[in-house]
């Protein structure tokens, strides 16, 4: 009698489990759409509770760059708690369970699938509007990350640009110093790259399969997203003028100016101009310290159609929210001045992702000894030249799958060591690409 009525309590928690599972996933879900405000009136957003999941504050500095930022929000929002949820786990499993946070985060290349693949995420683009959020305040190349389906699913928390830091003693030393500006073109940088490697130097080190880096190559001659069209269903990425400049690329390589990172001999010798972005500044700077080198940052050269590859991560709404107003509020706290300022201007923070801050001191690193270098660079013309950086916030993901950067390091790699043409490689992924895409509803 005793282990029958121990197996039925055994059952009964069970049962109690996955009912319990079952209304988590049950709740409603939120569509995001808020009745305007009459004219003249504030949109109010109503007290209450959200949870923040914030799987990226592995260390002190990102949890004090939330902390900061949280306080801000509570300082426009005093009606709205927020529980703090840092716990380093996969949303993805959380939002099985329906545990996740009101607001979560993840990066910018995973909010198609959050968004359309497991229909978690609440679109935010009317409470942009009732919140008055200043959408061309935002850089563009970051904003339309989250634009998915003509819906906004992501906000981001900061922004980063593909950059140099650079041997500025390399460069001095052969009196080149007034070659590397801001408004340098490819063909400029190219020839630079030349000049300056020697027996103990290489002009530049770029990561060429690295999405970021490869789509800008793409629109170097033609333009911005012409290699694509989401209306036709359809990638073009072997017409006209669209391999130009990872053609040039290549044969920088072959010549050994230029490690792409896709293989090539350079014995050794070590780039003047290393890709980078705002977070890795800390480290690689440190290191030029030590070995007593003079660095400074400056923008990737301009193409003719310049297109600097950004990419960031961020926040969406669960929209299964119990406080849609509440939530959405603190999301897009991240497209406000204040917000941005406040989590941006910590240790944990990046580079601010509004225009209007960029000349702003307060995200700069606070070593005083790094005063005078060109933080500039981190934001050069991110107004109209930061183009999304991943093939995920483009295509859809059967589709960005095929572009994935094993696949362009081999299609590189293979141009670079003369088995098979650039052309050839890049048209067998078109093809692939297009077929798959034909059967796609």
């Amino acid at each position: 009698m005793k282990k029958i009525t121990i197996k039925l309590i055994t059952l009964l928690l069970a049962l109690a489990a996955v009912f319990s599972l079952a209304a988590c996933n049950t709740k409603p879900q939120q569509s995001g759409y808020v009745t305007p405000v009459p004219q003249g009136e504030k949109f109010e957003v109503k007290g209450g509770s959200i949870k923040f999941s914030y799987s990226g504050a592995t260390t002190e500095e990102a949890r004090g760059a939330a902390n900061a930022f949280i306080e801000a929000f509570n300082k426009k929002y005093p009606n709205v708690k927020v529980e703090k949820d840092y716990a380093a786990t996969d949303p993805s499993a959380r939002i099985s369970s329906g545990d996740i946070g009101d607001v979560f985060y993840f990066a910018e290349v995973s909010a198609y699938n959050y968004a359309i693949t497991q229909s978690a995420l609440m679109p935010l683009e009317y409470y942009m509007e009732v919140l008055e959020i200043d959408r061309g305040d935002v850089y563009s190349g970051i904003f339309d990350a989250g634009m998915i389906n003509n819906h906004l699913y992501y906000v981001a928390r900061d922004f980063n640009q593909l950059l140099f830091i650079y041997n500025a003693d390399a460069i001095n030393q052969k009196g080149l110093s007034s070659q590397v500006v801001p408004e340098w073109t490819w063909q400029e940088f190219l020839a630079l790259c030349e000049q300056i490697t020697d027996d103990d130097y290489i002009g530049a080190q770029l990561n060429l399969p690295y999405a970021p880096q490869f789509i800008p190559f793409l629109e170097a001659y033609e333009g911005r997203g012409n290699w694509f069209s989401l209306k036709d269903k359809k990638i073009d990425v072997t017409s006209g003028d669209t391999l130009k400049a990872l053609d040039e690329a290549l044969d920088a390589c072959r010549l050994g100016y230029i490690d792409l990172m896709i293989g090539g001999d350079f014995g050794g010798k070590e780039p003047v101009f290393k890709y980078l972005v705002y977070p890795s500044i800390l480290g690689e700077a440190k290191t030029y310290d030590s070995k007593k080198v003079t660095w400074d940052l400056i923008n990737l050269p301009l193409f003719e159609h310049p297109a600097f590859g950004a990419g960031s991560s961020g926040w969406g709404v669960y929209n299964r929210t119990g406080n849609p107003d509440a939530a959405a509020a603190f999301a897009l706290f991240f497209y406000t001045a204040e917000g941005q300022v406040a989590f941006n201007g910590q240790d944990g923070g990046s580079v601010p992702l509004l225009s209007s801050l960029k000349d702003e001191d307060f995200w700069k690193h606070p070593n005083d000894e790094w005063s005078d270098k060109n933080w500039d660079a981190c934001v050069y013309r991110a107004e109209d030249a930061a183009t999304v950086g991943q093939f995920n916030c483009l295509l859809p993901p059967e589709i960005a799958d095929i572009f994935s950067m094993s696949a362009l390091q081999s299609v590189l790699s293979r141009a670079l060591n003369g088995t098979q043409s650039l052309q050839d490689g890049m048209a067998a992924l078109e093809t692939k690409a297009n077929q798959k895409w034909a059967t796609i509803g």
